[in-house]
């Protein structure tokens, strides 16, 4: 009889554990990023192509850092609540921007002095800005911008899109010049001379580089564009604009399940384009120095999983060496000590844990209690696995079909446990008998 009671109490208490894990799950912030320690997506170069810029995030805040051309002397520019990132020079170097994005993932323009001071914020919560570059003289910024409460809409809930807007800093008037909704736009930059801004949009299921021009407004292929691949990403102009630096799909990975992302450099007068990389991950940003024959690019070597951890690297355009870039950064105290422990008891590895106990002390119970009942549990824990993977071909068909992926992982995994208890419940009838 006391057995009987302790047995019920385990499986309460383990039940009562697995019920809190799930729940605790299912409403935690599921952000790859909310405890991420590392470089952040976006960087660029002084004009003097002696001081990085870039966004780095220490225990999921992200801020702006600027540090020397071989990563030491790090400094941190920014302070604040909001996640700071996509630092860009002026031409001159005598100002940045970056984008300060709030808790609803929308993103404000700021603009300051290189080391970080008197800022004065451009836009307001109204707008949500996607990118941005200085104009030639650095008296205007264009960028991306979409209405804020349409961003958040999800796809098919609204007909706005990005367009291209331009602000004048000194009187801080704001300009539409594209009205066109753009799904995306992408990759701006501004042209040496000042008179086109150049960025990607996606149209007839590729990506289409694109350059506007200033002056008249006009838009049209930009130089090198029907050269490049269809799939094109991360183009940057050299600063003679004769080559053109670019991402896209590696030959070998084409046939396989995962697509691999190498950079690639364009010779815009011979149509020839050449190879750069064989990392076999992603490389995005690529950025050409000035005055060296260089490219500064980041590499993905998490790639495809989340979050993405990007390193810095610089290659030489004459040897094909590439250098890593290593920034010398101060981890901060935690401040997520306790969402962390929680975060410990609802992940999806702790869960199948308590599955597998809570089922496991069941069965435990019925070999001792009601023997002829101890395959019971198991086999209705492989029911509900084949009852969940059928409703993920319904869902999938009826709803949406990245939900019915979601439930035939999940029936994967309970299936997995039910084999567990399988398992355990045969070892356990042989150990009994020997008893």
């Amino acid at each position: 009889m006391k057995n009987k009671k302790i047995f019920i109490t385990l499986i309460s208490v383990t039940f009562l554990l697995l019920v809190g894990s799930i729940v605790f799950g299912l409403l935690r912030d599921n952000d790859p990023y909310r405890y991420f320690t590392g470089m952040g997506s976006t960087f660029d170069l002084s004009p003097n192509e002696e001081k990085y810029l870039f966004s780095y995030y220490l225990d999921g805040k992200e801020n702006i850092y600027r540090s020397n051309i071989d990563g030491t002397n790090v400094e941190k520019l920014t302070t604040g609540s909001e996640n700071f990132h996509s630092p860009r020079y002026s031409f001159d170097g005598t100002k940045m921007l970056y984008l300060a994005q709030n808790a609803e993932k929308t993103n404000k323009l700021i603009v300051a002095n290189p080391n970080g001071n008197e800022k004065e914020i451009i836009t307001d919560d109204k707008t949500h800005v996607s990118e941005a570059a200085f104009s030639k003289t650095g008296e205007e910024i264009y960028f991306f911008a979409t209405p804020a409460e349409d961003f958040k809409k999800g796809e098919g809930e609204t007909t706005e899109g990005f367009d291209l807007f331009v602000v004048d800093l000194a009187t801080k008037k704001i300009k539409q010049l594209t009205n066109q909704d753009h799904f995306t736009m992408n990759y701006l930059s501004v042209s040496q001379d000042g008179k086109a801004l150049y960025y990607s949009l996606f149209e007839q299921n590729r990506e289409k580089v694109t350059a506007y021009s200033i002056e008249d407004g006009s838009e049209k292929e930009a130089p090198g564009s029907n050269l490049l691949p269809e799939d094109t990403y991360f183009f940057h102009y050299s600063p003679d604009e004769r080559l053109l630096a670019y991402t896209t799909i590696s030959e070998e990975s084409y046939d396989s399940s995962l697509f691999k992302y190498e950079l690639f450099l364009l010779d815009i007068e011979n149509g020839k384009s050449k190879r750069l990389t064989n990392l076999e991950s992603s490389v995005v940003s690529p950025k050409f120095f000035k005055d060296q024959n260089k490219i500064a690019f980041l590499e993905n070597t998490n790639w495809p999983l989340d979050p993405a951890k990007h390193t810095l690297n610089v290659i030489d355009l004459k040897t094909e060496k590439i250098q890593q870039i290593e920034f010398a950064i101060s981890p901060e105290k935690s401040s997520h000590l306790l969402s962390k422990t929680i975060d410990t008891f609802a992940n999806g590895t702790t869960v199948a844990i308590l599955y597998v106990i809570f089922v496991g002390l069941i069965s435990t119970y019925f070999s001792l209690h009601h023997s002829r009942k101890r395959y019971y549990p198991a086999i209705a824990s492989i029911i509900v696995s084949l009852l969940v993977f059928v409703s993920s071909f319904i869902v999938a068909a009826t709803v949406d079909p990245w939900y019915g992926i979601g439930l035939g992982m999940l029936a994967a995994a309970l299936l997995g446990c039910s084999l567990i208890i399988v398992a355990y419940t045969f070892a356990l009838k042989f150990f009994l008998k020997r008893e």
